[in-house]
């Protein structure tokens, strides 16, 4: 039998954190683990629902200009902003913003642009704001006239109108007044838009109240003598020259063609309010459509030539949900917290949509949807109902953990506008702090620049400093910012805690790192000599050291990039890399430059504060919860044996497949017997490492592609810092597998090669897959990435060729619909299954990690085609018990008279009527999920009805883009589907799958394996996959090359979990053969990311169940649960199930289930309470005979977290996040390692699990 030998420990290494982290320290390691509270408000006033502006998108557009060298010069009115392209409309820069200062202006209609100056009529300024071509200042001269509106400029002199009659003249030379000339109304009335043709001696004005008049400059230039004039029933917005005299003019949805007497010649239509105009000196006419957003280039013949915007932005209502959807989904940002979110504007329309709870980011995210904008900013009271609700004078019950000294409790306030009464404001917010020690973020958005009353407020609220953000992007940066700071705010810092470990022959290689605020954290990997005791002797390396001593170039490699090699990831191939490592923005070549060789090792962001930007920094990152593999020469066992099953093993395998000779062949790059022994790490600055075991020197880092998207997140906006993030988080697993492993070249050559895959864990929902054989040429074999935000998968094949498949549409091939894919924790098993007759090397893992808030992932079983580039073979969805009470489903046409309406501005089909009555109760926990087909942005609005809130209506951010008419786009008509859900849990499989096969014990008697899945619903669900499979190969089914046939599951036990007794199951199960013969399942409960709960409801358990129908697959109904378990003093007989535990006083299973011999032993926490709350719990060791259930070890080992125990030989190890009591009887203690005698005793078989490297 294969023997898989392993020590598992724990370490951290800590330093004090005072500010700012970007992830979260593990739990157990401070004074407390009390979660922040935090209250998001969300302003829904009228205003949120414009759109937000874009660099390349436009917002109001009033008035448009080009320069000498063909740039294009747009003025955003509602910006008070001035956006410069080039001639092709790329955009270039944009200057200006609502103001008094001399390159700012306040609500300019007009504005031009002649020689090298900008010149703008400054409306509400009453001023002309003159700027150079880059929105530098030259002059703001004052206007006589109030409210200046149109201006045109020629050679000698600067021409303004106003709201009256009167043109104004200043001099070009020095911008000085000059005079003025009255015009009588029938002549002049508003002038909105003026032009001069290209001598500069006509000039046309165009009056708002419907009026085109042509003059002719007189005298010295400045007088002006009207030549005709044309009256329309139409508003005219402006109007211009082309080189043939012809005149063009805006009115309120066209624009119209004259020849030079003001005849009608042709008119374009299809405008939204075109206020403005300009011709070029080529006779190019643009056109700023003021509602259409966008600018558009026409020939004299009134052909487009370009348009410039015009794409829907996303409104600052539907961002902002979106980003706060997001932020209740990010785990580092959940578990360190709970969340509540309040609407809020008019008085009228405030509500507390979520109350703060443990489970309010889950109830956030299918509630946020609900937020609808209309009404005023009355933030006044809105915080004196924080305020009230904060201190338990609402019908919402009391805020977790509330007094409590250590308790932090927030106030984020996100807002577009400016609120009334501030001084009452600042007095709520100040009241806030001082008295009831809540403090308030005040976060801007949309408001293009900082405001002086978000600065009192985040003073008045404690936390100094307002933020701000102008798009959906900085929003989630700016509130991820804040709420990073409230829960950092919570923790402080005591004794160090453990890390990965792994035992090879007499030596363990040890992996430790520190953690600081705003810097990364410092990993290393030490190799010790195991002494005869157990003991760790002396360190025969540091990885971390050797590193940092190193003078010659790292080789750091990546793929999806079109430069090859071990050493592609260099400023060299900036260019290659921008798109990769800066996925949601476009850096400069020094932005670039700094991240690739901060990454590489140079401390390029001072994040040590000594003033030099050459020097190293600490150069490997911290290695949190990735488990270290050690992998030398091919050694897996390929000697017979007369176990019944051994037919089914992977030893049989080997030797029917020359496993012997891959041993001795080159294939390694040298005679394999030879082959380097490397230990591989991954980290979290995104770099998967490979040491060598002699020296500790580093051979290679590989940034797999999935993880590179995360490295922009490394700088930080504040001076000397940077950012920690998760990066290769999962732990890589190796197996050596048989296949061809060059599919692509249509000859079948399969041989040996060692392939190393790994999960992300928090780095994120994907995975990679490596061929290791040689170790000094290693290649990639694929890479998957999940992104359920922007929802695309994208596929990295062995070439680093990667491919985008998006949710919308219809695109996704089965063999990548990846969309189920979560946070990658639970790492891969790569096992034999039977498809289409023959052998396939596959990898099974669980669905991920969900943040117990997204339905939409998580909730699965993965079996992916190892033998073909990752490719997805099967998705085991696993039931999602998220009770859904009823649903509302329907088409949608886009057609008159049906219940898609204009909106409140007019805006055809975004508006959906929902008749009838589509309610919930909000008093019993449950809320409204909607999902529309083609997929859109949307709010929905309420009304009451009685206890009940209904959907009243519908309102989507651009027009329902499906039509009745026929024609494309098909289908002709879309789905509405809303469910009304209980407040449960929503599910997902972040635990590590207990996989058992015929080499794990003698009884799987079968092909494949069985699979034991548990879930955060508190299920063991049991999967099979020993059976005989097929690709389907229908080019119309849903399943076309994946496997045709549904994989057997049933649910063999339930733990009755709710959110409120929180009975998830966050860790692997453990398993043994007692000597009944019996498989046994060892697992518990208890929310691993919220250690410090202790509400009255939760009642966690321990449980050993076994599996009557093993080594045989049945159909369990009705699955188990503790009716049909025993609890001690008794012992379950032959007709039970098994044995389960009540842990008392909140407790909560921190770490995997151990079995050693007729042992079990649970690690165990136990949060404090009442007064001392905020005081670390107790670290507790429990161990139970694995047939009854008996209590056979209670000890309290200290203060903090335990880990998984660890047995080698009759010696138990565990490590401990916190302190560690002394004089433990039966234990003692070095720093963080505490070590006893087991005492079990041998009673049967064992079962050993696929779970790390072979080592026979």
């Amino acid at each position: 039998m294969v023997r898989y030998t392993r020590i598992i420990f724990f370490i951290f290494l800590l330093v004090v954190p005072l500010e700012l982290l970007a992830k979260n320290p593990p739990p157990g390691t401070g004074t407390s683990d009390v979660p922040a509270n935090i209250l998001i408000m969300l302003d829904n006033s009228g205003s949120m629902r414009e759109r937000l502006s874009t660099a390349n998108n436009l917002y109001y557009p009033v008035d448009v200009e080009t320069d000498s060298s063909g740039n294009i010069y747009v003025l955003e009115f509602a910006y008070d902003r001035i956006k410069k392209f080039d001639s092709s409309g790329n955009f270039l820069r944009s200057f200006g913003r609502y103001g008094t200062r001399c390159d700012q202006w306040r609500d300019a209609r007009q504005f031009q642009v002649y020689g090298d100056r900008i010149y703008i009529a400054d409306h509400t300024g009453n001023r002309l704001v003159v700027l150079d071509l880059n929105g530098g200042c030259v002059a703001t001269p004052s206007t006589r006239f109030s409210r200046p509106n149109g201006i045109a400029v020629n050679n000698n002199f600067i021409f303004v109108g106003n709201t009256g009659s009167t043109i104004e003249t200043f001099r070009r030379s020095n911008n000085s007044q000059y005079n003025f000339q009255s015009h009588g109304t029938g002549d002049i009335n508003y002038a909105w838009g003026m032009s001069f043709n290209s001598a500069g001696n006509r000039l046309i004005i165009s009056s708002i109240r419907g009026i085109i008049s042509e003059y002719a400059t007189s005298g010295d230039g400045s007088l002006l003598t009207l030549q005709r004039k044309l009256s329309r029933s139409r508003n005219i917005t402006d109007s211009g020259f082309d080189s043939s005299g012809n005149i063009y003019a805006t009115e309120i949805s066209r624009l119209r063609k004259y020849n030079s007497s003001l005849t009608y010649l042709s008119q374009k239509t299809g405008f939204r309010n075109p206020y403005g105009m300009h011709t070029d000196s080529s006779d190019n006419i643009f056109v700023s459509d003021y509602r259409g957003h966008r600018v558009v280039k026409y020939d004299t013949n009134l052909n487009q030539l370009m348009q410039i915007g015009g794409g829907r932005s996303a409104t600052r209502i539907s961002a902002a949900k979106k980003v706060i959807k997001q932020i209740v989904s990010n785990t580092d940002l959940t578990s360190g917290a709970n969340f509540g979110l309040m609407e809020w504007g008019s008085p009228n329309r405030l509500r507390l949509l979520v109350p703060i709870s443990d489970t309010g980011a889950s109830r956030i995210y299918n509630s946020v949807g609900r937020v609808a904008a209309r009404g005023g900013t009355d933030l006044n009271y809105a915080l004196n109902f924080a305020r009230r609700y904060y201190t338990g004078q609402t019908q919402y019950g009391s805020v977790p953990n509330y007094g409590q000294d250590c308790a932090q409790n927030y106030i984020i306030v996100i807002s577009d506008g400016i609120w009334g009464n501030h001084g009452g404001v600042i007095t709520q917010a100040t009241a806030l702090k001082d008295q009831h020690k809540v403090k308030t973020f005040a976060v801007g958005f949309a408001l293009s620049g900082a405001n002086s009353r978000y600065a009192t407020l985040a003073t008045a609220g404690g936390t100094t400093t307002p933020l701000y953000a102008d798009n959906e992007t900085q929003l989630l940066a700016t509130l991820t910012d804040a709420i990073k700071q409230a829960i950092s705010g919570r923790l402080t810092f005591t004794t160090p805690a453990v890390m990965s470990d792994v035992q090879r022959g007499d030596f363990v290689y040890q992996a430790t790192f520190e953690y600081a605020n705003n810097k990364q954290w410092e990993g290393s990997i030490k190799k010790h000599k195991l002494n005869n005791n157990g003991t760790l002797g002396a360190v025969s390396w540091d990885a971390a050291e050797k590193l940092n001593n190193r003078t010659s170039e790292r080789n750091i490699w990546t793929t999806g990039i079109a430069s090859s090699g071990l050493n592609n990831f260099v400023t060299n191939n900036r260019d290659e890399l921008a798109s990769l490592i800066f996925p949601t923005s476009t850096p400069t070549d020094t932005q670039l430059d700094n991240l690739i060789n901060f990454i590489r090792g140079i401390d390029t962001y001072d994040q040590n504060g000594d003033g030099r930007t050459t020097d190293n920094i600490h150069k490997l990152a911290d290695i949190y919860h990735s488990n270290l593999v050690v992998v030398g020469a091919p050694e897996a066992s390929s000697t017979a044996s007369n176990t019944l099953n051994f037919d089914k093993t992977d030893t049989k395998y080997r030797i029917d497949n020359g496993y012997d000779n891959f041993k001795i062949n080159n294939s390694c790059g040298v005679t394999c017997t030879n082959r380097e022994e490397v230990v591989y790490a991954g980290a979290n600055n995104g770099i998967l490492h490979a040491f060598k075991t002699s020296d500790g020197e580093e051979l290679w880092g590989f940034i797999p592609p999935a993880v590179a998207g995360n490295l922009e997140r490394i700088p930080s906006t504040k001076a000397n810092a940077t950012n920690p993030i998760y990066g290769v988080d999962g732990s890589p697993i190796v197996k050596d597998i048989y296949y061809d492993d060059t599919p692509n070249d249509n000859i079948s050559n399969p041989r040996w090669r060692t392939i190393l895959i790994s999960g992300l864990g928090g780095g994120g929902n994907g995975f990679f897959a490596l061929d290791v054989t040689n170790v000094n040429s290693p290649k990639q074999i694929f890479s998957i990435k999940n992104d359920p935000v922007n929802q695309v998968i994208t596929h990295w094949d062995s070439t680093g060729l990667s491919s985008d498949y998006s949710y919308a549409g219809g695109s996704i091939l089965p063999e990548f619909d990846f969309r189920k894919l979560g946070e990658t924790w639970s790492s891969p098993r790569v096992i034999r299954i039977k498809v289409d007759g023959k052998d396939r090397w596959v990898a099974v893992f669980g669905g991920g990690y969900n943040q117990a808030v997204n339905p939409n992932y998580g909730s699965a079983v993965f079996v992916i085609d190892m033998e073909n580039e990752g490719k997805l073979l099967k998705v085991v969805d696993i039931e999602d018990k998220i009770a859904q009470s009823y649903g509302w489903t329907g088409r949608l046409f886009k057609r008159v008279g049906g219940v898609l309406v204009p909106d409140s501005n007019g805006n055809e089909n975004q508006k959906f009527i929902v008749h009838g009555n589509v309610c919930y109760d909000p008093s019993k926990g449950e809320n409204m999920t909607a999902e529309f087909t083609p997929r859109v942005n949307f709010s929905i609005t309420y009304k009451a009805v009685g206890n009940l809130e209904c959907i009243d209506f519908v309102e989507f951010d651009e027009a329902w883009p499906n039509t009745r008419e026929g024609g494309p786009p098909k289908p002709d008509y879309g789905n509405y589907f809303f469910r009304k859900m209980a407040n449960d849990i929503v599910n997902s499989v972040p635990a590590d799958l207990t996989v058992i096969t015929a080499d794990g014990t003698g009884k799987a008697n079968y092909e494949g394996a069985l699979v034991y899945a548990t879930d955060l619903e508190g299920k063991v669900t049991k999967i099979d996959l020993t059976k005989q499979f097929t690709i389907d190969t229908d080019t119309s089914s849903s399943s076309f090359k994946t496997i045709k046939e549904n994989i057997g599951q049933t649910t063999l036990f339930i733990t009755e979990a709710t959110s409120d007794n929180g009975r998830f199951i966050y860790t692997r199960p453990s398993a043994t053969i007692n000597n009944d013969s019996n498989l046994w399942l060892y697992f518990g409960t208890g929310n691993t990311q919220k250690l410090q709960e202790q509400s009255t409801q939760i009642q966690n358990r321990l449980y050993g169940i076994k599996d009557k129908d093993f080594p045989n697959f049945a159909l369990v109904s009705p699955a188990g649960d503790i009716s049909k378990c025993k609890t001690a003093p008794n012992c379950p007989n032959s007709s039970d199930l098994g044995w389960y535990v009540n842990l008392p006083n909140y407790q909560k299973l921190s770490a995997e289930p151990t079995v050693d011999k007729n042992r079990v032993y649970f690690p165990i926490y136990e949060p404090t309470t009442g007064t001392n709350a905020c005081k670390t719990g107790k670290a507790i060791l429990t161990g139970y005979d694995t047939k009854c259930g008996n209590s056979v070890l209670n000890v309290t080992l200290g203060t903090g977290v335990l880990s998984k125990v660890v047995v080698q030989g009759d010696n138990i190890y565990i490590g401990i996040a916190g302190e560690a009591k002394e004089n433990i009887d039966g234990f003692t203690s070095s720093g963080n390692l505490i070590t006893g005698k087991s005492g079990a005793q041998a009673t049967g078989g064992t079962v050993e699990t696929q779970y790390w490297r072979e080592i026979d």
